[in-house]
């Protein structure tokens, strides 16, 4: 058995998006540059709005995971792969502020698993069926079993 996580298509669309609108924002702020409000300041915070989408569209491509009944094999968001086996995992935890689950190994690798993963039941059942329930804490045990049934843990609060 083998499952794939990976991000929905509207994460590239969003983030390609906003990427393209910041850095045209960024081209027009150049190109109109004896204008008052085009300052080098302007154009530079364009600039640097457009680079912070540019993780959206680099965790659809890279953060992609596969599952089986021993392991996940992981994507990082600027490329690299990992592999971790279930029963080495020491630490599973939920991060609320990024919205993903961190799992830990013995040699201190960290896997990163996003909420808005397509195949996340499949993932948390998965975790609560292999990983040692003492590497879980409680307030991430109750979100792996909401997600096995399919309730996502809330994005806003």
């Amino acid at each position: 058995m083998s499952i794939q996580l990976r991000l929905p298509v509207t994460t590239l669309v969003i983030g390609a998006l906003s990427a393209a609108f910041f850095f045209w924002l960024a081209a027009v702020s150049v190109a109109t540059g004896k204008h008052p409000a085009a300052t080098l300041g302007t154009t530079l915070c364009f600039v640097a709005l457009g680079l912070m989408a540019l993780p959206m569209v680099a965790d659809y491509f890279f953060a992609r995971h596969l599952l089986s009944d021993d392991a996940i094999d992981f994507g990082r968001r600027f490329g690299g792969r990992g592999t971790m086996r279930w029963a080495d995992v020491r630490l599973v935890r939920f991060s609320p502020t990024m919205k993903w689950f961190v799992l830990e190994d013995q040699a201190g690798t960290r896997a990163r698993v996003s909420t808005n993963l397509g195949g996340l039941p499949e993932f948390a059942r998965l975790v609560l069926a292999h990983v040692p329930p003492e590497a879980i804490d409680k307030k991430t045990h109750k979100l792996l079993v909401d997600a096995s049934v399919g309730r996502r843990p809330r994005v806003w609060l």
